[in-house]
């Protein structure tokens, strides 16, 4: 191992807690119920314990923005909550607020970037073991885990994206059994997925899919048809493993799609969300700036389909089943604002752009480190983008935790291993090879 990289495993406690709850919170996620919540409780409680400490800690511009991201964040739940819930009003604000004050712990005492790697493997291996248990062992139509079905089938596509993203930018730094595991979790969490039958997933992985073949195709052309025949094969294999579910999936959608247009029928999974769609679009127009609020959204709508406007199957639903368009129809043009910035933010504090690599090549490991952090921090953001064109995803707290939690990890990870790439003298930089 490299000494560089080497004299990085020694780590104060608090930097030992930080690792430990950059394993937990994917490693658990979907093991144990609401198993995304160990890890985000170890790092409030390390910044509890060293409250006298991180506060001046000096931080980078980035890290501020996004601890004010999840403040505007804070704040636009509060102002869309349900009065009905009472002290549960302060659950969701009180997420991203705690998330901040972890954001700043966590970046002054970073996790090891291998700690997040063993929690892919195992939180991809786990959500794997846990759907085929349910689908053919209990004979479920669909796999949970230990939440809902869209939930669990989000996390685990986003875990298998992760790790995917992150062995092939480390593998060269693995050893053979790692590499197996790694393969193996990828496809479990991959398989997780498919059973969940979670179809908004689906269309995330097609929007993140392209954008990762488009940067290998500029930066790391040798490697891409490697990546490229690798994703391809696999969800061939996964696809025929699971045909029977694939193929049930998709002519129930047509059915329903069919129902829908046909006979004006919303009471499917399908046309309940298109009618949704049509009835917040109808209405936000009507009051784009300052939106409706929680209480009038819902008012207008039991009083428009009481009037036979909109089909019945509507009224209990909080949601309208689309991130943007909930945010706009409550809180006017401000709330979409705001949950793009904190969608955009991540893009722009990852993006594995070529001016941010230069040092890279410094020392292997760590260069391998830096990416492998890089591509992760940007994977996230693009799939919830596409998990949120089906489902308020971040109204569940498995979105708000796994989001928060894992983009903070992979921040102060990165920030780490940057700094050791910088400290590095330059008699060792390796001399750079130009891109093929």
């Amino acid at each position: 191992m490299n000494p560089s990289f080497a004299a990085a495993q020694r780590a104060s406690w608090p930097e030992q807690l930080s690792s430990v709850a950059a394993f937990a919170v994917p490693g658990l996620a979907l093991w144990l119920p609401s198993g995304y919540s160990y890890g985000a409780v170890l790092l409030l409680v390390g910044a509890l314990l060293t409250l006298h400490r991180w506060p001046r800690q000096p931080r980078d511009a980035f890290t501020w923005w996004f601890a004010a991201s999840m403040l505007a964040m804070a704040v636009l739940w509060a102002a869309q909550a349900d009065p009905a819930e009472h002290f549960g009003r302060a659950d969701r604000p009180a997420k991203y607020v705690l998330g901040a004050v972890c954001l700043f712990f966590v970046t002054a005492y970073p996790p090891k970037p291998r700690a997040l790697l063993a929690g892919l493997v195992v939180g991809s291996l786990g959500a794997g073991a846990i759907a085929v248990w349910q689908i053919y062992g209990l004979h479920a139509e669909r796999a949970w885990g230990h939440t809902n079905a869209i939930q669990y089938g989000n996390l685990a596509l986003c875990l298998a994206a992760l790790l995917a993203l992150y062995a092939g930018a480390v593998w060269a730094q693995l050893g053979w059994r790692a590499r197996v595991l790694c393969v193996l979790g990828v496809a479990a969490g991959l398989d997780a997925s498919m059973l969940s039958q979670s179809r908004g997933g689906w269309l995330a992985l097609l929007l993140a899919i392209p954008l990762l073949l488009g940067w290998l195709m500029a930066h790391r052309r040798q490697l891409f048809k490697r990546v490229a025949l690798g994703v391809v094969a696999m969800v061939l294999l996964l696809s025929i493993i699971n045909s029977s579910v694939l193929v049930q999936r998709w002519d129930r959608m047509e059915h329903e799609v069919q129902v829908y247009d046909q006979r004006d029928d919303a009471a499917t999974s399908v046309g309940q969300r298109l009618e949704h769609w049509r009835f917040a679009w109808d209405i936000a127009r009507e009051r784009p700036w300052l939106g409706w609020g929680f209480a009038g959204y819902m008012a207008e709508k039991a009083k428009r389909v009481g009037a036979g406007l909109y089909q019945p199957s509507i009224v209990e639903y909080k949601f309208v089943h689309n991130e943007l368009l909930d945010q706009w129809v409550k809180l006017g043009v401000t709330g979409p604002a705001v949950l793009l910035l904190f969608y955009l933010l991540p893009l722009a504090m990852f993006l594995p752009l070529a001016s941010r690599m230069q040092g890279y090549r410094r020392d292997a490991a760590l260069g391998a480190h830096a990416l492998a952090l890089r591509l992760c921090g940007t994977c996230i953001p693009v799939l919830y983008i596409g998990f949120g064109l089906t489902q308020v995803f971040l109204a569940h707290n498995s979105g708000i935790m796994f989001y928060l939690f894992m983009l903070m990890l992979l921040w102060a990870a990165l920030r780490s291993v940057e700094r050791q790439l910088a400290n590095l003298p330059l008699a060792q930089a390796l001399p750079v090879v130009p891109a093929p």
